[in-house]
């Protein structure tokens, strides 16, 4: 059985994970020993977005469950916990998101037309984004 590799740095994991030369990395988020990286697999073209799940087991960083749309993965002992993603291309103009999971509203900004909003720690079962928004010229729609 082969070895996973590992890194020293969830940025070294990521970068790892994908040719740089094809792909670039959209945004990196950590939260304790869970990871998650969104890339672009196109980002010369029409974005194709791709987000890979990644863990730290004692001290060292693996690439887990990977998928090219927001998920959820378990994460660490607990399979019941996991780390959740929602993640998109951007109406254009639009430099904020707003996302309601349950009774959770997250807000993060939109880089380079791409939003990502990850939740740590969330419990199966999953409930679907409940609402979604995005603030355009200074007015969320």
């Amino acid at each position: 059985m082969a070895t996973q590799e590992t890194f020293d740095s969830l940025a070294d994991a990521a970068r790892a994970s994908f040719p740089t030369s094809s792909t670039r990395i959209v945004a990196i988020r950590e939260s304790g020993d869970a990871g998650y990286a969104l890339f672009d697999t196109a980002p010369s073209g029409s974005h194709y977005l791709y987000g890979v799940h990644y863990a730290r087991i004692d001290g060292r960083w693996i690439e887990g469950v990977s998928s090219n749309g927001p998920s959820w993965s378990s994460v660490g002992r607990d399979p019941n916990l996991g780390t959740f993603t929602d993640w998109d291309v951007a109406p254009a103009g639009a430099d904020r998101v707003r996302i309601q999971l349950g009774d959770d509203i997250r807000e993060e900004a939109v880089e380079n037309d791409i939003y990502l909003v990850v939740w740590w720690q969330v419990p199966v079962p999953i409930r679907s984004v409940e609402h979604r928004s995005f603030r355009i010229g200074g007015r969320w729609r």
